[in-house]
């Protein structure tokens, strides 16, 4: 038989095989043994770049268990660095060889051919490597297991991105998820306060989001309210959040001596399960609702607005840090008394630095929107404030999360 013919029965043998092989590990080790045999080398090895462990390992290897070496190890890693074949004949005389596996595996490595694996968009992806051919390796080796090797890149790619696609669709369920459990997380039903009409929003920019709201009635009627900002997006601050909500909601239990006091403590607690760059801005306030006064605590929040009946605006600023960025943090308390037709609005900056197309942020602009829309309910209150920012954003992408609470000392009160 004459070597074109051999080469071309080596070929009609495999390709039936390959075609219907079960999956890509099988499609792998039969393009391996083809290679082996077209060039009639003894064992033929295919090696990938694993780029977190900085690594090359085998997906497939010949007679020997799957191995691992560090990137750039032997003629394998001159290979891929160059991204050329590399023919040795001789390994004893090449600096490229090292002798670490054959030690491990007691094979003898005299001549070898390694020939790098690329993707589609050029980048090299590991190696092909064929060893011990009676006689040495030629250039025509070279030609010959070219084709080899764009079968086992082409098959790897494939797994690849069916592997990235099924973790995708893995993780965007557990996103959903996590979505579902943080809407839970909010409020299910708005307080009903006699006298007062409360509303509130939270709008995450992505799936889920570190901003929250809650409302805790307390055993002696006060209605405790929160709103705070996670730093950060996505899972990480969501999954703080709702550590967050937990923490507050065990602090409210304890029935502290003042506000003050429960953001202290809350503080101290969030401090000690959170890390230096995670901290979180909080607004908390103590309504009485009988008595129209509100004791307050801005620990780093964007400041919330009162609007009186009359269209006069304050700011609510008297509070301390951020929680969770200082331990030893001291905060005081405000007061403030309502009346009839008065508003507070308390907003994430979400809303204040919303961000246009031209990179501007909307900024104190909101509170003129507050101001012209004072005397609508709680609801459209932040509805109005909600559509403010995102006219302003126009077709630039939500930057963060945004959200808005508002309560609102009935009309009717003041008789």
């Amino acid at each position: 038989m004459t070597e074109e013919a051999r080469i071309s029965r080596v070929i009609f043998d495999y390709a039936g095989k390959i075609g219907s092989a079960p999956g890509t590990d099988a499609f792998l080790e039969l393009n391996a043994a083809m290679a082996r045999d077209l060039v009639g080398a003894d064992r033929c090895s295919i090696w990938l770049i694993d780029p977190a462990a900085n690594q090359l390992w085998t997906t497939v290897a010949h007679g020997v268990d799957r191995l691992r070496v560090p990137l750039g190890h032997g003629a394998v890693g001159a290979c891929i660095a160059a991204k050329r074949a590399i023919v040795v004949n001789d390994s004893s005389q090449d600096p490229n060889f090292r002798n670490q596996i054959d030690q491990s595996t007691g094979y003898a490595t005299r001549s070898l051919l390694a020939l790098p694996l690329t993707g589609a968009d050029g980048v090299v992806i590991g190696a092909l490597q064929v060893l011990n051919k009676p006689g040495g390796f030629q250039n025509r080796d070279v030609d010959l297991l070219g084709l080899a090797a764009a079968y086992s890149a082409s098959a790897i790619e494939t797994q690849q991105l069916r592997e990235q696609a099924e973790a995708a669709r893995l993780l965007q369920r557990e996103i959903e998820i996590a979505r579902g459990v943080q809407e839970r997380l909010f409020p299910q039903h708005l307080p009903a306060l006699s006298g007062w009409d409360v509303a509130a929003q939270c709008r995450p920019a992505k799936a889920v989001g570190g901003d929250y709201y809650d409302f805790i009635t307390m055993p002696d009627g006060a209605l405790l309210f929160t709103l705070g900002d996670v730093s950060g997006k996505g899972i990480v601050a969501a999954v703080l959040m709702a550590s967050i909500q937990a923490s507050i909601r065990s602090q409210a239990l304890r029935a502290p001596e003042s506000l003050a006091s429960l953001v202290g403590d809350f503080n101290k607690a969030f401090y000690s399960f959170s890390t230096s760059e995670k901290y979180s801005t909080l607004f908390c306030g103590l309504l009485y609702p009988a008595l129209r006064r509100l004791a307050y605590v801005n620990a780093g929040q964007v400041s919330p607005v009162v609007i009186r009946s009359g269209g006069a605006i304050e700011r609510l600023d008297e509070g301390g840090p951020p929680v969770g960025l200082i331990g030893p943090a001291r905060y005081n308390q405000a007061f403030i008394d309502l009346a009839p037709g008065d508003t507070v609005i308390c907003f994430s900056d979400g809303i204040n630095e919303a961000t246009n197309a031209q990179d501007e942020m909307w900024g104190d602009a909101c509170v003129d929107v507050i101001r012209c829309n004072g005397h609508l309910c709680a609801r459209e209150i932040v509805e109005k404030l909600i559509a403010g920012a995102d006219e302003f954003a126009g077709d630039a992408e939500q930057a963060d999360d945004i959200t808005v609470v508002a309560l609102k000392v009935a009309q009717s009160e003041a008789a």
